[in-house]
């Protein structure tokens, strides 16, 4: 019972902490008619999520690597936690926006910092409808804004210990846009993991590797299955290489 408490404490911490900065950044916004994202991206929000994993016990160890200039990029990773949207905020990577499932906007603190940056809610799956549309005036932002985009190709699915599927449409959004692939693996061990239900936090460390980029010039939409599972592979790898249990 001491520990679940100390938990909770620690929880009402960390919603506090992302509500005022979520709330400041989103003013920031507001105010400045939107060209404070960069700056709420860069610096307010980036503190907030590496506070948040130091308040928590979690040590964050990132690559050296931002996306380049001279190319659209769309910056992937694995998703198994809602810790890895501090890691990837950590980052605080230029000219990117963040895609994040319509699911999560009840999540008031949540939602408070993805409005101060800028992030782009998709809609579910089970609204294939409103999803194929969200995607088709994405890729004409993404052309006219000359934006990089940071999402996760597992999108929403039950989080564990292993890689899931990928998702096709945010790879036909990287091909129609011309985009580079930039795959993040996100690495946390297994016993630090609270992967999505409540429960004491384990004290350990996050991993973010860079994996190397894939280009889309050669891919068609033809073998857009056949591209996408070769990305997903690029994360099996990393992921057998981690870990004992192995996945396919």
């Amino acid at each position: 019972m001491p520990g679940k408490m100390s938990n909770i404490g620690l929880l009402i911490c960390v919603f506090t902490l992302m509500s005022i900065t979520g709330l400041a950044g989103a003013l920031l916004r507001i105010l400045s008619f939107g060209t404070l994202i960069p700056f709420n991206q860069k610096y307010l929000i980036s503190w907030s999520s590496r506070v948040t994993l130091k308040m928590i016990g979690m040590q964050l160890e990132l690559p050296d690597w931002k996306p380049s200039d001279d190319r659209l990029h769309f910056i992937t990773f694995n998703h198994n936690s809602y810790l890895d949207i501090f890691a990837l905020t950590a980052l605080s990577m230029p000219n990117t926006r963040f895609l994040l499932s319509e699911k999560t906007i009840r999540i008031i603190p949540f939602t408070l910092s993805a409005i101060a940056i800028g992030v782009y809610y998709i809609p579910q799956q089970f609204r294939p409808q409103r999803r194929l549309w969200f995607f088709k005036k994405m890729e004409k932002r993404i052309k006219n804004r000359q934006v990089n985009i940071a999402g996760s190709s597992e999108g929403v699915h039950d989080h564990h210990h292993g890689i899931d599927r990928f998702n096709r449409g945010v790879y036909h959004m990287a091909l129609v846009c011309d985009m580079v692939i930039d795959p993040l693996y996100i690495h946390i061990p297994e016993e630090s993991n609270p992967f999505s239900k409540y429960k004491p936090f384990a004290r350990g460390k996050i991993q973010v590797f860079k994996l190397d980029s894939v280009d889309t010039r050669g891919w068609t939409l033809e073998h857009l299955d056949a591209h996408k599972d070769s990305v997903r592979e690029l994360y099996v790898r990393k992921f057998n290489a981690l870990n004992e249990k192995q996945v396919s």
